[in-house]
């Protein structure tokens, strides 16, 4: 199956529910999932909210990559993490209610302010969960205390509208067990020198042993200041509900 609605369409009817009945399981409305399943919509937080509902692989529903609801075998190699080794994946079977999920749902990870970000001190001391906005499900493999962010501002948004570009709004996965970047990646970082201690969301520029945050908006000037990595971009999410 090579599209997303072709995917729905059939993790829908696999999981032997209504439209209806996967918006009271879902939280996304009807019209939404009719979209999805035409075709007629781009990748969003609905996406990931209907593979809960319907107890299938989020990565499946998204990529086609991974086990699909019917297949008996639940177990993959992790991929897509940057520096993660292979290993199992562990797919959640049990679909919980909503598009909200409770604290620590395997699969899922706490959608933190900006403040919080910038007081990480790496895995080993997450965000408390009571203190998340929600719980939601990330789209690539991560590590632990991987975290997500809504977009602020339109430093990130590319004029040319391609799938790199991070308009306000849109949720990052920010894996800070990822704190070496390479020339290119996206990532989250805090500026040595502000007393605010201001985070930042950013493409990780080195050149001859110069550093340097470039935003993807060139109305926006780059950052040349004393930063310090938090953590890498893994995926994103456009919430379009």
């Amino acid at each position: 199956m090579e599209t997303i609605a072709s995917r729905a369409l059939a993790a829908r009817k696999f999981a032997k529910m209504t439209q209806k009945q996967a918006e009271a399981a879902s939280g996304v409305k009807q019209s939404s999932i009719s979209k999805i399943e035409r075709g007629d919509t781009s990748r969003s937080m609905s996406v990931l909210a209907l593979a809960r509902a319907y107890r299938a692989d989020p990565n499946w529903l998204d990529t086609g990559d991974g086990p699909a609801p019917w297949d008996e075998v639940q177990i993959r190699l992790a991929r897509d993490n940057a520096h993660e080794p292979p290993g199992p994946y562990r797919v959640t079977r049990i679909a919980p209610v909503g598009p909200a999920f409770a604290p620590q749902t395997p699969g899922t990870v706490p959608l933190i302010s900006w403040e919080q970000a910038g007081e990480w001190r790496g895995a080993e001391s997450p965000p408390r969960p009571t203190l998340a906005e929600r719980w939601i499900p990330c789209i690539a493999h991560h590590s632990t205390g991987t975290y997500a962010l809504r977009v602020r501002g339109d430093s990130m948004t590319s004029p040319h509208g391609h799938l790199k570009s991070y308009p306000a709004g849109s949720i990052v996965f920010v894996d800070p067990q990822h704190t070496t970047p390479d020339d290119g990646e996206r990532v989250v970082a805090k500026l040595d020198d502000d007393i605010r201690g201001e985070v930042t969301f950013k493409v990780y520029k080195e050149d001859a042993g110069r550093r340097w945050l470039l935003p993807l908006n060139p109305a926006h000037e780059a950052v040349r200041v004393p930063f310090t990595v938090l953590g890498t971009v893994i995926g994103k999410w456009e919430d379009e509900d």
